[in-house]
């Protein structure tokens, strides 16, 4: 299991001051730039790669009807994705798919994509069609991440999670039940089968994450013979 830690500067002086030692114990940083204003992603992206040269980093751009923090129309967001992926080769691309699949035939030829499908608001009665949808397009990774209102919605979304690893054992997935009940689903991806978990380091980027050296700390206490 990787543990991804998300940066979300606001600014070129704040992606410029991130203090990179702070992110060592994460094995794949996560830029978040939807933070910033659309016209300055590609402005911030030389000080973000520089920072984190040979480091794992997926490019995220969350989008508000996703949870994200920016407003774009899918041109927009896939101009901006092939951009930032013809300039800099990021180790994976986040794509929303549900949110952008008019454009999604353009992204065919990444090899990178993690296709993701984010609910702030509840854990869907669909949610088998969801990732079954996702995994026949085979991305590198498929990433669901719902809120879990009751302990049954984080059973059931773990439960899943398995039984589409044991089926396809060659996709990669990342299952999240968000909030404070679906904290354990973050601390036993590796039972469930997901590949990464996220972590926080000062500010979450998600409801119910757990700091990046606690998670350490667990991740340890779990691995231990």
């Amino acid at each position: 299991m990787k543990l991804v830690v998300s940066i979300m500067p606001r600014t070129l002086e704040e992606a410029q001051q991130l203090d990179r030692l702070r992110y060592d114990g994460a094995d794949v940083i996560e830029w978040r730039a939807d933070f910033l204003d659309k016209n300055e992603i590609l402005t911030v992206a030389p000080a973000v790669f520089e920072k984190f040269a040979g480091r794992e980093i997926l490019f995220t751009l969350r989008t508000r009807g996703e949870g994200g923090q920016i407003d774009l129309t899918s041109e927009e967001y896939l101009a901006i994705i092939q951009d930032i992926q013809s300039i800099y080769h990021p180790d994976y691309i986040d794509f929303e798919f549900y949110s952008h699949r008019e454009v999604f035939e353009q992204m065919l030829e990444f090899s990178n994509l993690v296709l993701s499908y984010h609910n702030f608001q509840e854990t869907p009665e669909n949610m088998m069609e969801i990732l079954s949808e996702l995994t026949s397009l085979s991305p590198k990774l498929v990433k669901v991440s719902v809120m879990a209102h009751n302990e049954q919605e984080v059973l059931d979304l773990m439960n899943y999670t398995r039984g589409f690893k044991t089926l396809n054992p060659e996709q990669d997935y990342v299952t999240i039940s968000m909030g404070k009940v679906g904290k354990i689903s973050r601390l036993t991806a590796d039972l469930t089968g997901s590949s990464w978990s996220y972590a926080s380091v000062g500010e979450e980027s998600a409801p119910g994450q757990i700091p990046l050296e606690n998670m350490r700390r667990i991740r340890e206490l779990l691995n231990e013979d």
